[in-house]
Parts: structure tokens; sequence; C-alpha cells
């Protein structure tokens, strides 16, 4: 449905619908139009080529035409969406003139979900030209509540500017099974991410690579082994997820600079030193 509000504003309305869902999975979802998606409850994910952003109750999202995204929520939610495509002037792109962020918080909940109620209410009535204005009316006064939220500081920061816990199930999952075999793909499976972009986003935050992250941690188990006990060398490299003795002990000189039997050489030289009188 297209609706000119103003001689320099032109809407073309697509949807307007509510959504709601125990758990919500879209990966790698492209679509012709934005859509501008308001979360009523609820807590979700959300990636594209912009970055990983969380969106919680009270924010709107803007997906953007012909661009992958991926929003994932583990729990129950509300959304508000209507897709749209909105020009002003001679055709420009009203998304692309007003610099939106893709996740916005909004200033004035109570006012938004009444407007977009009303809104949903008119969409599912009969189509005449009254109907068409209040429409565009009413999506234009949405649009406005968006711009002014961003002014007042309302648009969220990309989550992969700053450190997070996102994968500390990832990280739990790598120490429980320090002595097998573990892939990417089977990382990427808990958070229901595509294994590339899983890597590429768990870099992002801790530097290294899933798998030379999971290569860290059977390190930092072996050196506290050979700190802490008197294991053979194949079993603390078997325990740790080493081929045999001999893999395991150039990987750990690669990184401490030593090998395995000579560090716990010097462990228990520098322990018989502190206790000697």
């Amino acid at each position: 449905m297209s609706s000119i509000i103003h001689s320099q504003f032109c809407t073309d309305i697509l949807d307007v619908i509510k959504i709601q869902y125990k758990t919500r999975i879209i990966f790698d979802y492209v679509q012709s139009c934005y859509t501008v998606s308001y979360i009523q409850k609820g807590e979700v994910l959300t990636t594209s080529s912009e970055g990983e952003f969380v969106a919680s109750a009270g924010d709107v999202m803007i997906h953007r035409p012909n661009e992958p995204f991926n929003v994932i929520s583990k729990r129950d939610g509300v959304h508000y969406l209507f897709n749209i495509n909105a020009t002003v002037s001679d055709d420009a792109d009203f998304f692309k003139l007003f610099p939106l962020g893709k996740v916005i918080r909004i200033r004035d909940r109570k006012e938004y979900e009444r407007k977009f109620d009303e809104l949903r209410s008119l969409w599912l009535q009969e189509e005449d030209d009254l109907r068409n204005i209040q429409i565009g009316s009413l999506v234009f006064f949405l649009l406005y509540e968006i711009v002014e939220s961003t002014k007042q500081g309302g648009c969220l920061a990309s989550r992969d500017l700053y450190i997070t816990d996102r994968f500390n199930e990832a990280l739990q999952y790598m120490e429980d099974r320090l002595e097998g075999e573990i892939t990417r793909e089977e990382l990427a499976k808990l958070y229901h991410m595509n294994p590339v972009y899983f890597s590429r986003a768990f870099q992002k935050i801790y530097g290294l690579t899933p798998m030379q992250m999971l290569r860290k941690l059977r390190l930092q188990h072996a050196k506290q082994l050979l700190e802490g006990t008197d294991h053979t060398m194949e079993l603390i490299a078997r325990s740790c997820g080493f081929y045999d003795a001999a893999h395991f002990s150039k990987a750990f000189q690669s990184v401490y600079g030593k090998g395995p039997a000579e560090y716990r050489k010097s462990i228990k030289f520098t322990n018989t030193s502190i206790v000697s009188p």
C-alpha cells in the first residue's frame, strides 16, 4: 500500500504484523524491503554486516534490504513490525538520508506501542482512501519517533566493540572436553550460527579463533598437570587431547619455551629451593 503524507515523503507499506514466539531463529534471511521490528517483549541477538547487537524490550531493530541478517532468541518474545520502503523528495531513500543505527532504544515505549496498535487495527480493515491516509500518518509518526529517539542517544553500539560473555558456553564446552575431538562446527551449533561467522565473531572478542583457543586451554591444563601431578607425558598428552607425547611436547615448547619434561624439572627444582633451609 502506497501513501504520500507530504509531497516530499512517500511510503510503500508492505505488511504490518505482530509476531509471538517461544524461541526464534532466523539465519541468513534476505528481503527486498526494510523491516522495522519493535521488541515488545524478550531479548534477541541480531547480526549482520553492520556487526552484532543485542536488542531487548523497548528497542527497534532495522533490517535493511538485500543484506543477510540473523536473529536468535532462546526465550519467548513479542515483536511489532512493519515492512516498508520510504522515500524523501527526489526518490531519496529515507533510511539512507537519516543515519539510523541497527538497534534504537525508543524514548516513549507506551506511545509507540499505542500507535502501532492503531496502525495494526487499520491495516486489518477494508482498504479505502481515508484508511490509507491514516495508515501513512501513523507510519510517519513511528518513523518520527525512531528518528527522535536516535537524537536523544537511543542508538545502541555494536556488541562487537567490547568484550562480552557471549561465548562462555563455548569455553566451558571446550574445558569439559579437552581430551576429545572438538570441531568448529560443533561449537557453532551451540549458538545456531554459521561456522565461518561464529569463528569470526569469536576471534573479535578473544583475539583467537575457536581452535586456537582450544589449543591454548589444552596447553594450560597440561601445564597445571605438570605442576601438580606425577602423570606420565603420555597420560597428560591423552588427557589434554594431543595425539601422542611427541605432538604434545612440540606444542608445549612452542608456547612455553621449554619441553614438558624440562618444565617439570624446573618446577621441582624451584619448589625444592624454596623449602630448603
